[in-house]
């Protein structure tokens, strides 16, 4: 790699005196002095030194400069000697120059990566507060919730009916699903920033994928009809199977949490051109123009309230969205006509051979 990028810099370097002395000889036929030529030279040096980030090439492209421009416009031409003195003088400030101001440029250009870099640090930052701020309110609830219902089981738990014990352990195990979907959303989204998510690619029945996501979303989806529909008969796509699965989880979790109890959640895939396409609607509230706008960013939880008042951290639908990007599909809402919302998300589809 480093003998690449070497010989790549040293292309740019005599590609930038090859057009500096093809400019210096349209000059000189115009009749321009001598100085607009250097001129021209020092100007090939800055943008040198800008491409190559290396100091030791601006220092090489300053010295070849004051070469080529003695070799071709100093008299005797194409040699390297010059009749008058005061070409020695000229050469140095040409080269002086042609190395300051490289030198500035590259100086100039690492500050503005510096500060690139700084910001995108500051960024990072400022992500990593809002994790953790949003983790330490939002995980609280459950926590809380887990908690309690436990201490209340160990010191009371003889005196509760079954009943009772029954729901107390519902709300512990509700809580406790709640908390590993966020693990598993939070781990994939660092998986995701740090570029770590490798696909483990297959030819995957869509309608299989669909039955093991709907095995594992929220428990509330009893208080929902859920209904899938897959044309096309038998539809295979290219994917991640487990990545995906957590992309209808996370969906279908989000259309439980914010619709009303009754609601119709419709499952819908279907080949088009070299895609399959997922489809999942509901018949809720829901979202609006703003919201679509943002519904996909890292953090972003809406406005409306969620079903058990519980928030979302807002990593779900962002991450839904970089799992499909890296499937090289993408993931789109859009108004679910007369009210509701639809997710929609596409994925390679696959081809079934059959051997008879």
């Amino acid at each position: 790699m480093l003998p690449n990028l070497v010989f790549q810099d040293i292309l740019k370097i005599l590609a930038g005196l090859v057009v500096a002395t093809g400019i210096g000889w349209i000059f000189e036929c115009l009749g321009f002095s001598e100085s607009n030529i250097i001129t021209v030279y020092i100007l090939s040096v800055l943008i040198v030194s800008v491409k190559t980030k290396r100091r030791l090439f601006c220092l090489i492209s300053s010295m070849a400069s004051v070469v080529v421009f003695n070799f071709f416009f100093t008299e005797p031409r194409y040699t390297l000697f010059a009749y008058d003195r005061d070409y020695v003088v000229t050469f140095l400030i040409m080269f002086g120059s042609s190395l300051l101001t490289g030198t500035l440029a590259m100086e100039k250009d690492r500050n503005a990566r510096e500060k690139e870099e700084a910001a995108l640090l500051a960024k990072n930052e400022q992500m990593r507060a809002n994790l953790l701020r949003t983790i330490s309110h939002d995980l609280r609830t459950p926590l809380t919730s887990i908690s309690g219902n436990a201490s209340n089981l160990l010191a009371k738990g003889d005196n509760f009916d079954e009943e009772t014990k029954k729901q107390l352990y519902t709300d512990i195990y509700d809580d406790s699903i709640w908390l590993i979907g966020v693990v598993e959303n939070l781990l994939s989204v660092t998986r995701l920033e740090n570029q770590n998510m490798s696909l483990r690619l297959s030819a995957e029945l869509i309608d299989e994928v669909i039955e093991e996501a709907l095995h594992h979303v929220h428990k509330n989806r009893v208080d929902h009809v859920i209904t899938t529909e897959i044309e096309d008969g038998i539809l295979m796509a290219k994917m991640d199977v487990k990545l995906v699965t957590q992309v209808i989880i996370n969906i279908v979790d989000n259309a439980i949490k914010y619709t009303q109890s009754g609601s119709h959640i419709a499952i819908r895939a279907w080949k088009e051109d070299t895609f399959v396409k997922v489809s999942i609607s509901d018949d809720g509230p829901g979202i609006t123009d703003e919201e679509k706008m943002q519904i996909f960013e890292m953090f972003y939880s809406g406005k409306m309230e969620v079903a058990d008042s519980r928030r979302s951290l807002g990593l779900g639908l962002a991450l839904c969205k970089n799992i499909i990007a890296a499937h090289e599909g993408e993931l789109t809402v859009t108004d679910n006509i007369p009210h509701g919302a639809i997710f929609t998300f596409t994925l390679p589809s696959e081809e079934i051979e059959l051997h008879e």
